[in-house]
């Protein structure tokens, strides 16, 4: 675990581990795509979100769900710099594919909120609440690691979940996510702008307004942060040179991979690697360690870990709480709508499968 300048993170590769959470207010500014199932949960801003399927806002309080290998992006928005989001990885590739079978296909990408799809909402952020609190308690013992993350990992399935479709908003931007994806699958080569434009069939002038539009920076800046993203695995793995790493992932050299590198991440590439290896090194006294938060991130965190949810009922088979004004119900992770009648009473209503 550690805890720099506002931004924590509980790292599972430190135990060679699958689970990973970390708070923060960075601006993603690159796709990027993964083998994790990750759940983002907006703490406090808003944040554009952008997938190979739709494009939409999510705002505080709301869920984002990205399926693993979904190329996605997600950033502030525009004008919009209090933002701080809560991110849980977990990571597939990190466990035997005995376990795991096909992820591929397993999970949809959506946005999440109490109005929408509170069946999903609401268990998946109530166990987020569950692992902030045993972090925050320094109760993070494997057995019960495990047993969240799997939880996590059922709620968020496909089966499910069912979703409104997103619409992407605009032909444009259609056109930008095909451009995108076209560098995400060729950057290492020597890849030109007027690639792009000819393997998309559009004219030089419009690929280029089409990528400054969307991203904001051009081209040859956005191409070398994906270069810059995609060898950070190489880099912590530290088996080889900077130079040989930024002629790998297509950078020209290893000074101009060092300063994309700065201006992407604030820190040279070298100390990169020294801070991720130290922050590998492992103690058993470090494993229990409670997790140290400042009073921002506190206060934003409460409502998740304290007084989110009051229990109404509880037994083997029936959970029934009250959060934020709504009563929910849980029967053998089964959900169904539970109202009130005038006497007080609590009415439970479920659907024969």
């Amino acid at each position: 675990m550690k805890d720099m300048n506002g931004y924590y993170d509980f790292s599972g590769q430190k135990f060679g581990y699958p689970l990973s959470l970390s708070i923060n207010g960075f601006s993603q500014n690159v796709f990027t795509r993964q083998s994790s199932l990750e759940l983002s949960y907006v703490l406090c801003g808003e944040y554009e979100a952008v997938t190979e399927q739709f494009s939409t806002i999510v705002h505080k309080e709301e869920l984002i769900l990205i399926a693993p290998y979904e190329m996605h992006l997600l950033r502030k928005r525009c004008g919009k710099d209090d933002g701080k989001i809560l991110t849980i990885h977990i990571d597939f590739d990190r466990m035997p594919e005995s376990m795991t079978g096909e992820v591929k296909g397993q999970f949809y990408s959506g946005v999440f909120n109490s109005q929408k799809n509170p069946s999903v909402y609401f268990p998946l952020k109530r166990k987020i609440g569950e692992l902030v609190k045993m972090l925050m308690d320094g109760q993070s013992n494997l057995l019960r690691l495990n047993v969240l993350m799997a939880e996590l990992v059922c709620f968020s399935a496909r089966e499910n979940i069912s979703l409104e479709e997103l619409p992407l908003q605009s032909e444009y931007q259609e056109n930008y996510l095909k451009a995108i994806k076209y560098i995400d699958e060729h950057f290492k080569e020597p890849l030109t702008l007027q690639d792009v434009a000819d393997q998309l069939s559009f004219s030089l002038s419009y690929t280029s307004k089409l990528l400054k539009k969307y991203m904001g920076i051009p081209f040859s800046k956005y191409l070398s942060y994906v270069r810059v993203r995609a060898s950070l695995e190489a880099l912590l793995e530290g088996k080889e040179q900077i130079e040989q790493i930024a002629l790998e992932c297509g950078m020209p050299n290893g000074k101009a991979y060092t300063k994309t590198f700065r201006e992407l991440y604030g820190i040279l590439p070298s100390a990169y690697r020294r801070q991720f290896r130290q922050n590998l090194k492992y103690s058993k006294d470090e494993e229990g360690r409670v997790m140290q938060l400042d009073e921002e991130q506190k206060s934003l965190l409460s409502h998740l870990v304290e007084g989110n949810r009051q229990m109404v009922y509880e037994d083997a088979k029936l959970v029934i709480w009250k959060e934020q004004e709504k009563f929910c119900c849980q029967i053998k992770e089964m959900w169904s709508d539970v109202t009130v009648a005038a006497n007080g009473k609590i009415e439970v209503f479920f659907e024969e499968t």
